[in-house]
């Protein structure tokens, strides 16, 4: 998952990237970033450096029960299976590859045993780390999180209403314990690192209270964030049961409405005033219009599963299935294989036909507001 965050000098250059860049950071990044580009994009040959950006889903493993969510079910398909020493490798293959961002999501991230050590390894190569968590037991890791030099903390936060939030995530008490945790880490941290930001799951039973979330939030975090309710994910917890798809996802009815509540957000907050915040009603309404966008996710990033197995793309069953298995093979060998070039090909000639709007894949959005970007010619296609 990607994020949202940054400081007020960076946007005009780079207005949606994951969170305050500097001068040596954002040279490295558009050296990644134009390597890759250039290599897999234009001529879809092997990568010299590793992927932009990797998501780490390292635990299905979770604490809360959040009903829009199937990771309880993800854990049982897919037991974790990579040892401590692996998942140090991988940390350092990922250094020595020259990635720019790793993200940890889950499940909850903070059950995971090996995660601190595993951010350790990738802080000594100067990688961003931010790590997404429900919050339930944030008070009791902040030691270990100011420690370990997390760049950047991401808690789910659904409501400013207590009750609502516990019952989204289906344990009681959660909310307080979270509060609790942030207040904790806004004492101890030193200066503001990590950045302390919410995201909130905007859908059809939060939708009318989500600007007075978003207010409260305001006051509580350093960066507020929001994304819709998604499904589909073929290979990630972000799937919802046919029962409960009618409770999340607004109907047609409502599509005004809803409309009118994201304009207002935007024009309250310039930071949701962006391509992607302002067609999440063109997902949940129109999504054939988001057909136009083209897909970065194989030039640009790989998904690491619980398992080992790596994939770049939750969102298209077709792009699901594993391009390669970390308990095999090392990260450059994956980013190179057969099979991540076949996705390449087809998605570098915009066949794929993917629509997806979770923060996962907002750098889509993104990248589309850059007209230059997108003219950019495809060599050497293959059938």
């Amino acid at each position: 998952m990607l994020i949202y965050n940054m400081s007020i000098k960076d946007k005009k250059i780079f207005p949606s990237l994951p969170f305050s860049i500097r001068n040596s950071k954002l040279l490295k990044a558009v050296i990644t970033f134009s390597s890759n580009i250039i290599r897999t994009k234009l001529f879809n040959t092997n990568a010299k450096r590793g992927p932009l950006f990797i998501s780490w889903l390292c635990t299905y493993q979770c604490n809360a029960r959040c009903k829009f969510c199937s990771t309880h079910e993800m854990n049982k398909q897919f037991p974790e299976s990579l040892s401590r020493e692996r998942a140090l490798e991988i940390a350092h293959e990922i250094g020595r590859a020259k990635t720019w961002v790793v993200g940890f999501t889950g499940g909850e991230v903070l059950l995971w045993p090996h995660l601190f050590e595993v951010i350790k390894v990738l802080k000594k190569y100067g990688v961003r780390v931010y790590i997404i968590t429900n919050g339930l037991s944030l008070k009791n890791n902040v030691d270990s999180i100011i420690k370990s030099g997390i760049d950047t903390v991401v808690v789910s936060i659904d409501s400013i209403d207590s009750q609502e939030h516990d019952q989204n995530r289906g344990k009681e008490g959660i909310y307080s314990s979270l509060m609790e945790g942030i207040e904790q880490l806004k004492n101890k941290r030193k200066g503001e690192k990590p950045t302390i930001k919410s995201t909130t799951v905007i859908s059809r039973k939060t939708y009318s209270g989500i600007e007075k979330t978003v207010d409260r939030l305001s006051g509580i975090v350093d960066v507020v964030s929001i994304q819709p309710v998604v499904t589909d994910y073929a290979n990630g917890p972000h799937n919802i049961s046919e029962e409960e798809r009618s409770s999340f996802f607004p109907e047609k009815s409502e599509e005004p409405l809803i409309i009118e509540t994201l304009r207002r957000l935007a024009k309250k907050y310039p930071s949701f005033n962006n391509f992607y915040f302002r067609n999440i009603a063109t997902y949940w309404f129109s999504p054939e219009k988001l057909l136009k966008l083209k897909c970065w996710s194989p030039f640009l990033r790989l998904l690491i599963m619980p398992q080992g197995e790596v994939s770049h793309c939750p969102a298209n069953s077709k792009y699901s299935k594993k391009v390669g298995d970390l308990k095999i093979n090392n990260l450059m060998e994956v980013w190179n294989s057969s099979e991540m070039k076949r996705h390449r090909e087809e998605i570098r000639k915009h066949q794929n036909g993917c629509i997806c709007w979770s923060q996962d894949a907002s750098f889509n959005a993104f990248l589309y507001s850059l007209p230059f970007i997108n003219k950019l010619p495809i060599f050497k296609k293959r059938s």
